[in-house]
């Protein structure tokens, strides 16, 4: 009977937030991060089709070159490696007003890395696995997370038109998960 190999996981910019399985990542390890890494420096130390699993959550926005950034998540990744990513919405309060936040993310964002698409800039390529709105982090106001369960529901019932009709009228969509598989010939 075959051994089954556990599968290495990766979290990117992890801060406070350390993931058992993984091995978290951050600019300092004061908190306890695995690995210290500038994620604005490339390479990143880390061999090419090592992760089957690769997270960035809340991270993406705070960084310089995106396209190098996911160059670098699609060098690192296995073939069919699964890259998740969480950003603020544009539409969001916190998009904006976060001093730190360099870029602003739609539904759409990452469709430029996918295989009909090529605007020249990027020549990796990733599959949209799955995109969701996220209309409220209910993780701090417990008592609202039925009403954020169905609003989510029906925001993403179609993400295009939420963001081109809805967004503003109900006040913004605080974040948006993606999840990407990475394409390799």
């Amino acid at each position: 009977m075959p051994l089954k190999m556990k599968k290495k996981k990766l979290n990117l910019g992890c801060g406070l937030k350390l993931l058992k399985e993984y091995i978290n990542v951050d600019r300092t390890n004061k908190n306890g991060a695995d690995v210290v890494c500038n994620l604005e420096k490339f390479p990143y130390p880390f061999k090419d089709n090592e992760y089957d699993e690769i997270l960035m959550d809340n991270v993406l926005e705070h960084l310089e070159n995106t396209i190098k950034v996911m160059e670098e998540l699609h060098r690192i990744s296995k073939p069919n490696g699964i890259i998740k990513i969480i950003v603020p919405h544009y539409s969001g309060n916190m998009a904006f007003s976060h001093l730190t936040h360099k870029h602003f993310f739609g539904t759409g964002s990452f469709n430029n890395f996918g295989t009909s698409w090529d605007d020249g800039d990027s020549k990796v390529k990733f599959n949209v696995l799955e995109k969701r709105l996220i209309w409220f982090d209910s993780r701090i106001w417990f008592w609202i997370k039925p009403i954020q369960i169905f609003i989510d529901w029906i925001i993403n019932i179609n993400s295009f038109m939420s963001e081109k009709f809805l967004c503003y009228p109900i006040g913004g969509f605080d974040h948006i998960y993606f999840k990407l598989r990475t394409i390799k010939s």
